[in-house]
Order: structure tokens, then C-alpha cells, then sequence
């Protein structure tokens, strides 16, 4: 090989360096299911979450600028739906045909029913694929298994169209099982758990990093931070250092005054909690006493439960028989 060759080798390989490079940072090393993520935008989620009655619509206006886009998956769904009595395909497809000859033009009709037609032929084959393939067994298995599913699609429609169908949807699952699987991990602290937590959302939203953080309500957001804090609230060694902690995270999502109001629950279910406690030490003394018969014990018992619970005592009975009759059915 001379040297002309040598250097045109090397300068492709150090070309090939760069490009893995830079997807790999564009991807933090993850394998995502749609590679360009970055064009399936928090409006396309949207969209794919949103209810649309399409007979109440201007149905031709949302395929004026293309026959693909994010609302033609939900559109076909809902064909299928609307058309499902229909057991055979052919005639199935014929009133699929001629409703879309009506609510659109010629030209847009003949478009759409071309790739409704295609998907058709997609779902029956994906029923058998998905028989062979097996239901996920846990995320790893999950993400695979969306793969799988897309590269099928892929097949069928071809790359582009594939990914332009069902895009937004495979986003709307990936997202969360990643996500998951890092709130869930229990070997890392809250701080790592955050760090990637925003690494995920950099690769998965870009530009839009910071806005998905802000979909989900305080309170989910909340429960969400305990899951993510769970390993350093467990080695906290005082029920107050705990405490703290959890005051710390609320105040991150929560008003002063929602803050004081959980505050204000806590107290009830720790007060109750105590009461509860106290009674059932109390109650075991009363079983437990040798000068007591069972008619004197029973009285005792539900007197406690009077001076204990007041005006909840009788629900609070209920609640118990139901409770052995719930221990005497599994033992």
C-alpha cells in the first residue's frame, strides 16, 4: 500500500472516530428506538395522548400538508374502530375507502387509504410477531421489545414513514421506562439518580430538557423524588434527620403553605398511628388478664375502643372484623 493510500486509510478511520463519537454523546451511549429524537417534539406527545373525535372534525384539514404526520396513527385507530363490525377485510377496507372519499379530497383519499391499506397489513403481521416474540419481562426486555416492534414497522412502511407513523408513540413509551429504571434503581443516591435523570432528558427532549420536567403535577413530582431519594432517606439514622429530608424536597416543589399542609397530614397520620398503637398494647393487656373472663374481657375491650376512638369506634370495629376475616382466610 503506498503512502497516498496510507494516509486516505487513516483520515477515513479518524473520520469514522468522530462520527461514533458524536453520536454517542448525542446519545449518552443509549441505544433510543428512533435515532433523530430530537424531531418528535413534547406537542407530538401531546397530540398522541389527545382525544380526537375525528367525525366532528374538519378530518381533511389535518392531512392538507401531508398524508403522514402526528395525527394519522390516532386517525387510523380510530377507522379501525369505526369500521371494526366489519369481520371481513376486504369489505372492511372498501367502507374505509369511501368514508375517506368523503370527508377529504380525491387526491389526499387515495394517499391515505394507499397507507391505511399497508397498515392493515402491518397489524396482522405484528399480532403473529408479537406471539413468537414473547411478552417483556422487565425493562431491559421492554426497550428490545419496542426495537423489535420498529424495526418491523420499518420494514413494512420503510425507515421514514415508520418512524414519521409511530415516532411520537414509541417516544411516549421509551421515555418513561428509562426513566423508570433509574428512579427505581436502589444502589444509587438521589444526586446521581438526578444527574442522569437529566443526562436522560438532554438525549430524549434536547432543546425541551427542562419543559418535560414541569408535565407532571407537584404531587406526582413529589412522590417521584421520594423514590429517587429512597436510598439516603434509608441510611438517615433518626426518624428527625428522615424528617428533614423530606421537608427539604418539598420545599423544591411545594408553596409555604402546601408545605405546612403536609406538614399538618403528617402530624394527623403519626397522631392516629400513635393512638392505634396505644390501643393495641392496651387491648393485649386486657386479653392477656388471668382475673378476667371472656364476657368481662370482651367488655373492657369495647370500652376502650369507645374511650379510644369516640365517634370512629364503630368504624373502627368494622374495619377489624373485616381485617379477621381477611387473616383467617389466608392462614
Amino acid at each position: 500500500m503506498d503512502k497516498k493510500k496510507i494516509i486516505a486509510a487513516a483520515g477515513i478511520a479518524i473520520l469514522l472516530i468522530v462520527i461514533v463519537s458524536l453520536a454517542l454523546r448525542r446519545t449518552g451511549g443509549r441505544d433510543y428506538v428512533i435515532d433523530d429524537s430530537y424531531n418528535i417534539k413534547l406537542k407530538d406527545i401531546e397530540t398522541y395522548y389527545k382525544r380526537i373525535d375525528f367525525d366532528q372534525e374538519n378530518t381533511g384539514e389535518y392531512f392538507s400538508d401531508g398524508v403522514i404526520n402526528p395525527y394519522t396513527l390516532k386517525f387510523f385507530i380510530s377507522l379501525d374502530e369505526k369500521f371494526k363490525d366489519d369481520k371481513d377485510m376486504e369489505g372492511h377496507l372498501e367502507k374505509v375507502r369511501q368514508y375517506l372519499y368523503s370527508v377529504m379530497s380525491q387526491s389526499d383519499a387515495e394517499k391515505l387509504f394507499a397507507v391505511y391499506r399497508t397498515y392493515m397489513k402491518y397489524q396482522k403481521g405484528l399480532a403473529e410477531k408479537v406471539k413468537e416474540w414473547g411478552p417483556p419481562l422487565n425493562p431491559e426486555d421492554a426497550i428490545k421489545y419496542l426495537h423489535r416492534v420498529q424495526e418491523y414497522r420499518r420494514e413494512i412502511f420503510g425507515r421514514e414513514a415508520a418512524d414519521a407513523l409511530f415516532g411520537a408513540s414509541v417516544k411516549a413509551q421509551e421515555y418513561p421506562i428509562r426513566r423508570n429504571v433509574i428512579i427505581g434503581d436502589k444502589e444509587m443516591y438521589g444526586a446521581e439518580k438526578e444527574e442522569k435523570l437529566k443526562e436522560l432528558n438532554r438525549d430524549m427532549w434536547g432543546a425541551e430538557a427542562e419543559a418535560v420536567e414541569g408535565y407532571a403535577k407537584p404531587f406526582t413530582r413529589y412522590q417521584e423524588k421520594l423514590k429517587i431519594y429512597q436510598k439516603d432517606l434509608s441510611e438517615l439514622e433518626t426518624e428527625e434527620e428522615k424528617q428533614a429530608k423530606i421537608r427539604e424536597l418539598r420545599q423544591q416543589l411545594f408553596s409555604p403553605e402546601e408545605v405546612e399542609r403536609l406538614d399538618d397530614v403528617d402530624r394527623a397520620i403519626a397522631e392516629n398511628k400513635k393512638k392505634e398503637e396505644d390501643y393495641f398494647a392496651s387491648e393485649s393487656r386486657i386479653k392477656s388478664d388471668p382475673n378476667l373472663d371472656a364476657a368481662e374481657k370482651e367488655q373492657k375491650i369495647r370500652g376502650l375502643q369507645e374511650a379510644t376512638f369516640g365517634e370512629e369506634a364503630e368504624a373502627f370495629r368494622r374495619r377489624q372484623a373485616i381485617q379477621e376475616q381477611l387473616d383467617s382466610v389466608m392462614k
